[in-house]
């Protein structure tokens, strides 16, 4: 299928026309601020370093920031005094129990006409290409801790995902647990996260399944401003972590974090072996500025072999990342990102190396409307973590520009324009015979 690139272009800048007349709607994008209240907080009782900025009691589907993966964009408009309250499943109770979701799915186009299921592979979380796709139909139970500083606390979250996302999120890392979920070779189930929480002042201690709090984007679609993944997400980082994770409030300002899990993506059997450490700080500089910093080290695994018959990970695990999120203004905002992961004393030799830069730059134009860049570089230094097709070791560039558009608390629609760019050994887009690749999508996002 042949796309009017310019046609694209022009539905994508003038998504503001209709946005603009809707100026009195509220602002969702605090809707998702909860789900990604910034980068790390994925602790839920930790203020979340981007809580910077004032932000409106977010409806059902969102909660600490903690409950989505890696980290999440915090919305750069300013709090709105009052909006019109979001429908939701049942509505938290005093108490801190809560259910909700949403559902999201979209369609993504290529310029080179491969309208296949893997049309668009090295795309991430967006491989198929010119059909609609239900991305994530999403629900959740929780019972969030709160000690407001001092006393005693429990809670506990469960969330379950079906969609062309459900796979993503299964525990492949030691393929236990919900690994394998799958209703067919594009759709399947997963639970990513299930885990108790025990909160006493300003420590909580949460055991179970979660998410990652490494980098920025998460899995949660709501927590997210664009509707395509970077690759150093899908790539370079964990998705889910099972094991212990605590978070300790230091100050206003500052949030310890310090656990152990089974390394990375796995379930409740650990049937890889590995033991890692994971941690880091958050800390708001002053009342525009966070930075974060997260690390995951330790033993990777042993290489046991898995339910596929292949061997996992082995060796240690060195994974790093730094997020800077700086509001320059009241509408906008930009976000900084660098990754470092090494995998070292792997059996036979085979270290591996990957790194890169991300930078985000949001402005809200009106509170229904907002645009958004980003710009990546991720570097595969000895081709071990991307490996799509031909592919081998080299540096991937990607330049997207999108906008947020939500006429009310429940829905948020998401086009985007993307061009990725490969440098190095092979090709990883159109079946192995590009080194780079033109996408246009859309998504839309029902929260509840």
């Amino acid at each position: 299928m042949k796309v009017n690139w310019k046609a694209a272009l022009a539905a994508l800048l003038l998504t503001g026309a209709a946005a603009t007349a809707e100026e009195g709607n509220l602002n969702l994008s605090t809707v998702v601020a909860d789900v990604n209240t910034r980068s790390y907080t994925k602790q839920a009782p930790a203020p979340s370093p981007s809580d910077a900025a004032p932000v409106v009691e977010p409806p059902a589907p969102l909660q600490t920031n903690d409950e989505y993966s890696h980290g999440g964009y915090l919305d750069p408009a300013p709090a709105v005094a009052a909006e019109p309250e979001a429908w939701t499943l049942f509505g938290k109770t005093p108490s801190g129990f809560n259910v909700g979701g949403w559902v999201s799915g979209g369609i993504t186009f290529n310029a080179d006409g491969n309208n296949t299921q893997n049309g668009n592979l090295g795309v991430p979380f967006n491989n198929v290409a010119g059909e609609f796709v239900a991305n994530q139909v999403w629900i959740y139970g929780e019972k969030t801790v709160d000690t407001g500083g001092n006393g005693s606390d429990w809670g506990f979250r469960a969330d379950y995902v079906f969609g062309a996302d459900g796979p993503d999120t299964q525990a492949f890392g030691d393929q236990g647990w919900d690994f394998g979920w799958n209703s067919s070779s594009q759709y399947g189930s997963a639970i990513p996260q299930l885990y108790a929480e025990v909160a006493v002042n300003d420590l909580t201690v949460k055991i179970g399944r979660f998410f990652t709090p490494i980098g920025y984007e998460v899995v949660a679609a709501p927590g997210n401003f664009f509707y395509s993944h970077a690759m150093t997400q899908n790539y370079g980082e964990p998705f889910t972590h099972t094991g212990a994770l605590a978070s300790y409030t230091y100050s206003d300002d500052t949030t310890i974090y310090g656990g152990w899990t089974m390394g990375w993506d796995s379930g409740f059997d650990n049937f890889n072996n590995a033991s890692t450490f994971l941690g880091g700080i958050s800390h708001d500089i002053n009342e525009c500025t966070n930075l974060s910093w997260m690390v995951n080290v330790g033993d990777f695994g042993d290489g046991s072999q898995l339910r596929n018959g292949n061997n996992g990970v082995s060796g240690d695990i060195y994974m790093n990342s730094w997020v800077l999120q700086h509001e320059l203004t009241d509408r906008l905002k930009y976000v900084f990102q660098h990754d470092l992961g090494v995998n070292s004393s792997v059996p036979g030799g085979a270290n591996s190396e990957w790194y890169g830069i991300n930078q985000y730059v949001i402005y809200t134009v009106t509170d229904c409307l907002s645009y958004g860049l980003r710009a990546e570089w991720f570097r595969d230094d000895d081709g071990a973590r991307v490996g799509i097709n031909t592919a081998g070791a080299g540096n991937y560039y990607n330049l997207t520009l999108g906008a947020n558009y939500k006429p009310n608390s429940n829905i948020i629609f998401r086009p985007e324009i993307r061009y990725d760019k490969f440098d190095g050994v092979g090709n990883p887009y159109d079946n192995g015979t590009d080194n780079d690749i033109l996408t246009a999508g859309f998504d839309a996002i029902f929260l509840f």
